[in-house]
């Protein structure tokens, strides 16, 4: 009886043994062992990491598993986190934090620090809030030096002041710290840093209806920028239209001027112009009701005055 406890100990002993010496890494993670609390290192004395696939180890050996997929992570936990920023307007924000472990820096991922998730989200939670509080972006500047903003957006920033100036130039909030934090990462903690977003960005309360306000006054005067745009293109567009037809209708009476010209030199050449200035007379005659002749006095007469006469046919 003792000997067959013992065949079968020993027999769960060996399954044990064999399913504990395979360690098996899924697509998206690697692994990295240790042995009593030191980590397995390659003959080149570098951390051995398992890739994905079946692997090979010692029984007693320690599997530590890392995903090396992009992991977004909060920097303002469940709620909003405040700041103040330079001019005293205490205003919320939401961020996240997006990274991925490196596998030739998983020894600094993993040994370097405790918790390195909790060490990062503290360190760039104060440095996005200090370059909150301190942001400030050169003045746009257009042709001759004059600023690109328009009334609307100037009242913005004149009303609102700090808010206003990061709320537009989030784009370039998000790029400064991003690029603050790839240079103070290096290999200190084994990442590679992909980004730091501020997702929203929310005004205090006593200034939340002065912000309606104002972004309410600029919609409208956008949409009367907008519509007398539309006018003046339209009375533009007519304008144009007009010159156009009028062109047109010149090219035609000339056409139609040098056309009856050639043909009156013909006549003139031909000695028949006369005789079809009287025939278009007596036409134009013959259709009249009423037609007034201009006449002169007789040539005996000392006075020489003009006489109206009218004539109906």
């Amino acid at each position: 009886m003792i000997t067959e406890g013992m065949l079968l100990g020993a027999a769960l002993l060996v399954l044990v043994l064999f399913a504990r010496s395979y360690v098996y890494v899924s697509e998206g993670e690697v692994a990295v062992l240790t042995r009593f609390g030191r980590a397995v290192r390659s003959q080149q004395d570098t951390l051995r990491v398992l890739t994905a696939g079946l692997h090979r180890k010692l029984p007693w050996d320690q599997v530590l598993r890392v995903s090396i997929k992009e992991q977004s992570v909060e920097l303002t936990g469940e709620e909003d986190r405040t700041v103040m920023t330079n001019d005293g307007i205490v205003v919320r924000y939401q961020s996240a934090l997006r990274f991925a472990p490196l596998n030739d820096k998983l020894e600094h991922y993993l040994f370097g620090l405790a918790r390195p998730i909790e060490h990062m989200v503290g360190t760039f939670t104060c440095l996005l809030r200090n370059e909150i509080a301190n942001f400030r972006v050169p003045p746009r500047e257009g042709v001759y030096g004059l600023s690109t903003l328009t009334t609307a957006e100037q009242l913005i920033d004149d009303s609102l002041g700090a808010y206003a100036l990061i709320r537009r130039e989030r784009k370039t909030l998000n790029e400064r710290v991003t690029d603050f934090g790839k240079r103070l990462v290096g290999d200190h903690f084994g990442v590679r840093l992909e980004a730091i977003d501020v997702m929203n960005f929310e005004p205090p309360d006593e200034l939340r209806d002065a912000l309606n306000t104002v972004v309410q006054a600029k919609s409208d005067v956008d949409a009367a920028l907008f519509r007398s745009e539309g006018e003046c293109q339209q009375r533009l567009l007519a304008a144009q239209k007009g010159v156009e037809i009028a062109r047109e209708r010149a090219r035609a009476i000339e056409v139609e001027m040098v056309a009856l010209g050639s043909k009156l030199a013909e006549l003139e050449h031909n000695h028949v112009l006369d005789d079809y200035v009287a025939r278009r007379r007596a036409e134009v005659l013959s259709e009249s009701r009423h037609v007034y002749v201009r006449g002169t006095a007789q040539p005996s007469t000392t006075l020489t005055r003009s006489a109206e006469q009218k004539v109906t046919p």
